[in-house]
């Protein structure tokens, strides 16, 4: 490769990878697994079903990267093969997940606080953790990808199909209904 990883594009990756460059796999995954796995356990509360679609994820990549087009960016390509697999695995349980414990306290706590902002932080993660799971589907994936995943508007856009306005509407209507769930912090 003549590129190295940590500065080649995702789309330059794909292209090393549809040329069967087994290297550039490898820095894709090194560059996404991280929040594509956090988005996945986090919409579908379940850390091994999560391990399992991120997996499943990356070898639809591998396995589909002959089709793979640099229309729409990597990463957003990504995230709509993960979001199809989650959205097939909720059809499959038709139950409402509930996130482990822990899994948002992570985003709330700081390990360097007192025993007292500790507890005070693990209750608020956990009437975060309750409320981001009372979410309708559509507003929890979009908080999700915005806010855990860190895609922009048209990201998210291209990955629900969504238009990037409804996105930003989405993502307004589930911030109030948190904002109203969590009443004053």
């Amino acid at each position: 490769m003549a590129k190295r990883d940590s500065s080649a594009s995702d789309e330059w990756l794909m292209a090393q990878v549809r040329d069967g460059s087994v290297a550039a796999f490898q820095a894709l995954y090194e560059r996404h697994h991280r929040a594509l796995f956090n988005f996945l356990v986090r919409l579908l509360a379940d850390r091994p079903r999560a391990e399992d679609l991120l997996q499943e994820a990356f070898l639809r990549v591998f396995l589909h990267r002959e089709t793979y087009r640099p229309t729409a960016a990597f990463r957003t390509w990504l995230f709509t093969i993960a979001r199809n697999l989650a959205l097939d695995e909720f059809l499959q349980r038709r139950a409402g997940p509930e996130l482990e414990r822990g899994e948002i306290l992570g985003t709330v706590t700081d390990p360097g606080a007192t025993p007292l902002q500790q507890a005070e932080g693990e209750e608020l993660g956990e009437r975060l953790q309750t409320a981001v799971q009372s979410l309708p589907l559509s507003q929890r994936e979009v908080l999700l990808l915005s806010r855990f995943a860190g895609l922009s508007h048209e990201e998210i856009a291209r990955v629900t199909g969504a238009s990037a306005a409804a996105v930003r509407v989405t993502l307004h209507r589930a911030l109030n209904r948190l904002r109203d769930l969590l009443g004053p912090v």
